[in-house]
């Protein structure tokens, strides 16, 4: 028992040790160089770009697993965690889309609006397999994480768009992570 706390020790140590070696390197790998072309250029570069794309495919991915997921076990989740996982979901989801559409429309309004529908319709079906209350629950958070996302991506369309979206989809990841873990129990 005593070599176990000392193993997890030992990655947590390993784990902090990396992160604070490669983090001061992080701003100058994300930062977009490119000279003139880049200070001619309107609109998200051509990394930013593929990073999103490839972002929204891993949301719509586990997306679907997830509900799968929840749609077979519906009738055997408790109401708390049904609540939890709709909310996870709908909310982490939106998130991730109103920043993909606040960096490619650099509008507040029309990004925000797509990242809170793309969240009520994500909370609504997660939702209604396990309760009305999961489903409102659901559909609220992702109207909070859809606004969220978007003032999130429009803020950051000059700074580091590419390294906001590998940020938010990291959260996304981690999020689903615990969320299949609870569904587990």
């Amino acid at each position: 028992m005593k070599d176990r706390y000392m193993l997890m020790w030992v990655r947590i140590i390993g784990l902090i040790t990396l992160l604070c070696c490669i983090t001061p390197a992080i701003p100058v790998l994300a930062h977009e160089h490119g000279g003139d072309v880049a200070a001619n250029m309107k609109g998200p570069s051509l990394l930013t770009i593929n990073t999103s794309v490839i972002s929204l495919c891993i949301v719509v991915i586990l997306i679907i697993l997830l509900m799968v997921r929840v749609h077979k076990q519906g009738s055997t989740t408790s109401q708390m965690s049904g609540m939890m996982v709709t909310m996870t979901l709908s909310m982490t989801s939106s998130l991730v889309v109103g920043t993909i559409a606040g960096l490619w429309l650099e509008k507040l309004f029309l990004s925000a609006v797509i990242g809170v529908v793309f969240g009520i319709v994500v909370g609504c079906i997660a939702g209604l397999p396990l309760s009305l209350l999961a489903s409102m629950d659901g559909m609220l958070s992702g109207i909070m994480g859809g606004m969220m996302g978007a003032m999130f991506g429009v803020m950051v369309t000059m700074d580091y768009p590419t390294l906001s979206i590998v940020f938010v989809d990291i959260i996304f990841v981690a999020s689903m992570f615990l969320v299949y873990k609870v569904l587990e129990t």
